[in-house]
């Protein structure tokens, strides 16, 4: 089954067939980076939910963006509703939970970089995030950040050696 990428104006109905679509192909995807971002279960899911809501709501805007997929287009949504929870004041004094049984049973030593993934400052995590954990290219990547692939490329390293 192939996605649609290019999306006219649609009709109620087939805006919500396509993204029902998406929503079947991605959403263990959108979930994941923001149960990661955010460092909970629960944080990531109130965001994935959200990323479909601005989805459904944004998906006129959609049609035109040569350069992007489907996937990115989403991942670009669940990052900018991930860093809008993490300004929040509240969010602010939270700290990264350590309860990671949610993550697919994560090993011991694969918490433990899971928790230094978690602790790196937001540009880096994030880098980390979208080219690691999602595999996307280091053009995607940037075009998710609004960087060029080089400042993914630096991020990363740098990420890398935080992570030592």
């Amino acid at each position: 089954m192939e996605l649609t990428e290019n999306i006219p104006f649609l009709q109620q109905d087939a805006r919500a067939a396509v993204l029902s679509q998406w929503y079947d192909f991605y959403a263990a995807d959108v979930l994941r980076l923001c149960c990661f971002y955010l460092g909970s279960r629960a944080d990531g899911e109130d965001a994935a939910q959200e990323t479909y809501l601005k989805a459904w709501r944004y998906l006129d805007r959609f049609q035109g963006r040569e350069a992007c997929t489907v996937k990115s287009w989403l991942l670009k949504i669940a990052c900018n509703v991930c860093r809008d929870q993490l300004r929040r004041a509240w969010r602010k004094h939270e700290v990264v939970q350590d309860d990671f049984s949610t993550f697919d049973q994560a090993s011991e030593s694969d918490r433990d970089l899971i928790l230094d993934v978690m602790r790196l400052p937001e540009k880096y995590r994030a880098a980390v995030l979208l080219t690691y954990l999602q595999r996307l290219t280091l053009r995607e990547t940037a075009d998710i950040l609004r960087v060029s692939p080089s400042t993914v490329s630096r991020r990363l390293d740098k990420a890398k050696e935080m992570l030592k």
